[in-house]
């Protein structure tokens, strides 16, 4: 191979590996519980993860379609814009790997190199995807801290506060448990050119900052979530007060009414 082009596309909050596995009459190279990486044809591969990444190295805009279209019915959570990528390997015979933002130029293209660029390719999407619904529920924060400022109080229920945290939550959860950046792929152990490969395309991608700045986002809402919830309990709180007043109110009527119907 002198050329390799890589599409990553997030199509999918999930993907049924296990199920694609069994029915998929692909070349399986490898697979884990969490990607599968398949030879399709002659210099052409797929690789699927399963938070809903799917990248396709050297497939025509039809193929992907259509094998989009395959793995939609292993998919939950099919989304209608898929955040897309581009990349490409080309070969440079004799020479050090070169990192450009649009092209990797390296000495050898191997299968196992491109499943690292592939790994990396898919995680930069899922990143672009998750800031993306980071910064809808911060611009959601904001609404309410805009509220805050100019009326004194949120207007939320108890029912809409506990579905947003578990929400945000669920999203904080699904980043921290499908991307895999700190963590070097097992096969880079094997090959001290993949490790300098894989730890060049982390810079490349910014990877670790973009995932710093989602969790930063994210600590902004914890904390906003967490105020949010005190004003919530103390208004609780309050209720709770008044109910008490009022039934402490409603007895002692009814102890006067009663002495005082006690005369007559």
């Amino acid at each position: 191979m002198e050329f390799v082009k890589l599409t990553a596309l997030h199509i999918a909050d999930s993907i049924n590996l296990k199920k694609f596995k069994s029915e998929y009459t692909g070349s399986l190279i490898n697979s884990s519980s969490s990607e599968l990486y398949y030879r399709v044809e002659e210099n052409q591969y797929l690789f699927l993860l399963n938070y809903g990444v799917v990248v396709f190295s050297n497939f025509s805009d039809i193929d992907m379609t259509r094998t989009i279209a395959l793995i939609a019915d292993y998919s939950q959570g099919v989304f209608e814009n898929k955040i897309r990528e581009d990349y490409q390997i080309a070969l440079n015979e004799g020479k050090k790997n070169e990192f450009g933002y649009q092209t990797l130029l390296v000495s050898e293209i191997t299968e196992n190199l491109i499943k690292v660029v592939s790994i990396n390719l898919a995680e930069s999407v899922a990143l672009d995807f998750y800031f993306q619904v980071s910064e809808t529920i911060l611009n959601e924060v904001k609404y309410f801290t805009e509220e805050m400022e100019k009326k004194g109080k949120v207007k939320i229920s108890k029912h809409n506060m506990l579905k947003f945290i578990g929400k945000t939550l669920n999203t904080k959860n699904r980043i921290i448990e499908n991307l895999y950046i700190f963590d070097v792929p097992e096969m880079v152990w094997e090959e001290p050119e993949l490790e300098k490969l894989n730890t060049g395309l982390i810079k490349l991608f910014d990877l670790r900052v973009r995932y710093k700045e989602i969790e930063y986002t994210f600590k902004i809402i914890e904390d906003s979530l967490t105020v949010f919830r005190e004003l919530n309990l103390h208004k609780e709180s309050n209720r709770l007060e008044w109910i008490i007043i009022v039934l402490i109110l409603i007895e002692v009527f009814d102890l006067i009414l009663s002495k005082f119907l006690k005369l007559f």
